[in-house]
């Protein structure tokens, strides 16, 4: 689109507008020349008029008078016969006196009407009495005189008029032709040579100037076109000028957006719109168009003009179609840089930690779209490994180097191997191998002895790691090391540190203390560290968030230069060695009263999955202790609805079983309702309300279970398939087919009071620690956990009689909820639960997998 204003570069516009004004300005000064004489042509004929009139006016009267004096005279010498006119003058005086017809009466003629000496002699006259014929006389008289007075007086008066005005008459014609003619003369022949000088140059501008102007008159006819119109569209003039604008140069479908653009008429707008030539192309052009209106405002033509951008519209196509393939090319890395991206979040390990010995959080975030940090988390038989990398740079070329580490890191679990010596020692070879020295990774592995309490930590160059004591007093641990990546076989040594129960450790990547506040100063380690210490009594999601916040706070941004990576894990319970159990000793139950468990400290070589708490009375409240000390099985003895279920089936739980409902209900087919889409939840509920219809459950119960069963679904739907870093696979507000090796369905069953509902799933993400925290959240006022949800689980318990959770970590969980039908639902309880979690390790009587 042109940048100059078209009516700015050729002012064809403006001359027309130039050549209306001088015109109007010569007509408005002719006027004014002219109404001077005439204006006193006028009021001199008006003056002269109405002196001649009373002139008239006064003789008349003047010789009426004299009349009656002659009818006096003839009175006295004794013609009766002249006493009609008397009379008349005697009626027009009473006429005068009462001026029935509404006329003018001059103070002359009042005053004689009024004159009641006069009246009265008048009237005696009238009778015959002829003795006041002196008195009567001296008044005709005296009214003769005064009317040839006036007379005179008023035809001086036209005289006056007839002589002055024609002095006025002929100096107003000296002025007009001296003051105004002449110089309207001299100024029009000025204006005229500067109008015709002025077309001229306008003319050259047009018709030289490489743009088309066309002048259009109010009819939407074409009344004059350009040189270069004729030069650039090859159409004889006598086709276009004095034709309609629409005829020929337009395509139909723009007629109206032409129309629109002559209706606005304003220049400041520019709209490009093809023009055919004489052969039927078209041309690109931009185009303007400017008014030309008369004083008053009335528009009398409309000139457009326009600049030919074919080629520059031609460029701009072939930009558009370059930039579409850049855009697409772009799409296309980008969509393999999100796919990268995707890859090294899968690569990464579970936000949510869960081992043997060990919960916690991971997280980190990357500073491009693939980032150069890897973190994981694994098992083997007597120990919870933790490693944390860094690969310098970032990118793809980083990307690959985390694949490698992944590989590695999958081999080592797969083959039990979980000291970090080794551990690195493996790495540090194949990062070697691939990468021939061009990329380097510091990492950091550490390993949790969860028999006996025991840190192991060897360390690549990554950053130093700090545990926390149970007393809350934080140490860093300071162990050095040289990257992975640079020499074959290195050597690498590993630290071993006590880590009581109740321990944190943190391991964190080189961007933590590395990253800048505006003014270049580093985060640093006493600014890490005076965090730890202030947030040392903080939860491990919360620890990790307020150290983010801080961050973010210090750099005044919320992106980095650089990947940041943290792990925050509790050692809270501790498990019996392989080597110390076999399988014809199973373990026993280990059973202990609330006020013990109140007072004392639980051994954390004690197995979890065999300790049963014996809850009394407000036993919720120890709910935070038990998930820190990871408590998960509570009975209440003497607890009627737990008798009937069978109190020695609820000791030994903790064997692995098939099928609940058989041994609880004693049933061998409950109902069964399968899961293959989040659409049959509906459906599957509904048969479930038909079935406890039929079984003559009360309504009241029926919602209660209908509640839970769509609870039940919806975590086994949406909640349970998590991902390797224990992220939600699914949304809750997208429908879903379920995979064919995926597995969900509901059991019911019911036998005398006792009704049970079951969810079936083949995720096993379930962990013991993730229960405990949100039913203590829960009760300590918390509510939902951030980020975590929650709600669900805590209803479902506090609306059963009693919720028993079985998982084999990976393969499968049973979420299993049973109900006292002899009373009405009701939430203001505590019931008793058991988490049953048979993972790798063996807890109960199966060896390690």
């Amino acid at each position: 689109m042109e940048n100059v204003k078209l009516s700015e570069r050729v002012p064809v516009g403006a001359f027309y507008r130039t050549n209306i004004e001088a015109v109007e300005d010569v007509r408005s000064r002719y006027f004014i020349a002219l109404s001077i004489p005439a204006f006193l042509l006028i009021m001199i004929g008006i003056g002269t008029w109405e002196s001649l009139a009373f002139h008239a006016r006064s003789a008349t009267s003047f010789h009426q008078y004299e009349h009656y004096l002659g009818a006096l005279n003839k009175i006295q010498e004794g013609q009766s016969s002249a006493t009609q006119d008397l009379q008349e003058f005697a009626n027009q005086t009473a006429k005068s006196r009462t001026n029935s017809s509404g006329q003018y009466i001059s103070h002359f003629e009042k005053k004689m009407a009024y004159n009641q000496p006069l009246n009265t002699a008048l009237s005696n006259l009238l009778h015959g009495n002829n003795g006041n014929i002196p008195l009567i006389r001296g008044q005709l008289k005296a009214a003769a005189h005064h009317y040839q007075e006036i007379e005179k007086q008023y035809f001086s008066y036209a005289q006056w008029f007839l002589s002055g005005g024609g002095a006025l008459i002929f100096l107003s014609l000296i002025y007009v032709w001296f003051g105004i003619l002449q110089p309207i003369g001299k100024q029009s022949r000025e204006r005229a040579l500067a109008l015709a000088r002025a077309g001229e140059f306008n003319e050259d501008v047009i018709n030289t100037s490489r743009v088309i102007i066309m002048v259009i008159d109010a009819n939407g006819n074409v009344v004059l076109v350009n040189h270069y119109f004729q030069t650039l569209l090859q159409w004889p003039r006598t086709q276009i000028v004095g034709h309609p604008l629409l005829n020929r140069l337009f395509l139909p479908q723009d007629h109206a957006s032409i129309l629109a653009l002559l209706d606005v008429g304003n220049p400041e707008q520019i709209q490009e719109l093809p023009i055919l030539n004489s052969a039927g192309n078209q041309l690109i052009m931009a185009w303007t168009v400017t008014p030309v209106r008369d004083v008053t405002g009335e528009e009398l033509l409309r000139v457009a003009m326009g600049v030919d951008v074919t080629e520059r519209a031609a460029a701009e196509h072939a930009q558009q179609i370059a930039l579409l393939k850049a855009q697409s090319l772009s799409d296309r890395l980008q969509d393999e840089a999100q796919q990268a991206a995707e890859l090294h979040t899968a690569f990464l390990g579970p936000e949510q930690i869960s081992l043997p010995g060990l919960s916690g959080i991971a997280a980190s975030i990357t500073s491009s779209e693939v980032g150069g940090d890897y973190l994981d988390c694994y098992t083997t038989k007597e120990t919870s490994v933790l490693v944390l990398g860094d690969v310098s740079g970032h990118g793809l070329a980083a990307g690959s180097i985390v694949a490698v580490a992944k590989t590695v890191i999958n081999q080592l679990r797969a083959d039990g191997i979980g000291r970090p010596d080794q551990v690195l020692r493996q790495l540090n070879n194949a990062i070697l191998n691939t990468a021939q020295g061009l990329r380097l990774m510091t990492m950091i592995c550490a390993a949790v002895d969860f028999r006996h309490g025991i840190l192991y930590i060897a360390n690549a160059g990554q950053q130093f790691p700090y545990l926390q004591k149970p007393d809350g007093q934080w140490e860093m641990l300071e162990i050095g090391g040289l990257p992975l990546g640079q020499e074959l076989d290195l050597d690498i040594s590993t630290s071993e540190f006590d880590m009581p129960l109740g321990s944190r450790l943190i391991l964190i990547s080189d961007g933590w203390v590395e990253e800048n506040a505006p003014d270049g100063t580093p985060f640093g380690y006493e600014r890490l560290e005076q965090a730890l210490e202030d947030f040392s009594t903080l939860g491990d999601t919360q620890l990790r968030d307020a150290l983010i916040a801080r961050l973010i706070a210090f750099c005044e941004r919320d992106t980095f230069d650089d990947d940041l990576s943290i792990i925050v894990v509790h050692h809270n319970e501790r498990y019996p060695a392989v080597s110390e159990w076999r399988p014809e000793q199973p373990l026993e139950i280990i059973r202990i009263s609330q006020d013990y468990y109140a007072n004392k400290t639980i051994s954390p070589r004690l197995s979890r999955q065999h300790i049963v708490l014996f809850a009394e009375h407000e036993w919720q409240n120890l709910l935070p202790r038990m998930s820190q000390d990871g408590i998960r099985r509570i009975l209440i003895p003497g607890n009627p609805f737990l008798q009937a279920m069978g109190w020695d089936n609820l000791l030994n739980a903790h064997k692995e079983i098939d099928n609940e409902l058989s041994l609880y209900l004693h049933i061998d087919t409950p109902l069964q309702l399968p899961i293959t889409t989040s659409t049959d939840k509906v459906g599957v509920i509904s048969s479930l309300a038909s079935w406890l219809a039929e079984t003559d459950v009360r309504d009241d119960w029926i919602d209660v279970c209908t509640l839970v069963a769509d609870e039940l679904l919806e975590n086994a739907l949406y909640a349970a398939p998590r991902d390797a870093r224990g992220q939600a696979i699914y949304s809750k507000s997208v429908d879903r087919i379920l995979n064919e090796d995926e597995h969900i369905s509901l059991h019911m069953g019911r036998r005398n009071n006792i009704l049970a509902v079951q969810m079936r799933d083949n995720w096993g993400t379930l962990t013991p620690s993730t229960l405990l925290q949100r039913l203590g959240a829960h009760i300590q006022g918390h509510g939902l956990i951030a980020d975590q949800g929650g709600g669900g689980l805590y209803l479902l318990w506090r609306f059963s009689d009693y919720m028993q959770i079985r998982v084999f970590p990976g393969r499968e969980t049973r979420a299993t909820l049973f109900f006292d039908l002899d009373h009405p639902p009701h939430e203001d309880h505590y019931p008793a639960f058991q988490f049953l979690y048979h993972s790798d390790i063996c807890e109960v009587n199966h060896d390690y997998l």
